[in-house]
């Protein structure tokens, strides 16, 4: 995949360079990123970590479940260290008691 750095030279990115870099529970903790970041949102049970696995060509690098709502932290994962996808929690889910 080719992405452009802060000056708008092609960077190429290889996406089979990935891993987990960290997790977030609230906004108030993340850090401030000087890498690009390309955030994944969606709601609940939609397949979000899903995608983020096929494109890191990995299985279980973002943790997938069939019950709706189970990411609860903000997620990042690091691309070849140039990029990192953020993935949130789904909205929209409700557990009923």
């Amino acid at each position: 995949a080719a992405f452009t750095d802060q000056i708008g030279s092609p960077m190429a990115v290889n996406f089979h360079n990935s891993s987990f870099a960290c997790a977030f529970g609230t906004s108030s903790q993340l850090p401030k990123g000087c890498e690009p970041e390309v955030v994944v949102c969606g709601r609940s049970n939609v397949g979000k970590s899903s995608l983020l696995n096929k494109l890191m060509f990995r299985k279980n690098l973002a943790k997938v479940s069939s019950k709706p709502g189970k990411t609860a932290t903000i997620n990042f994962y690091d691309i070849d260290n140039k990029i990192k996808l953020v993935d949130l929690p789904g909205y929209g889910f409700a557990a009923t008691a």
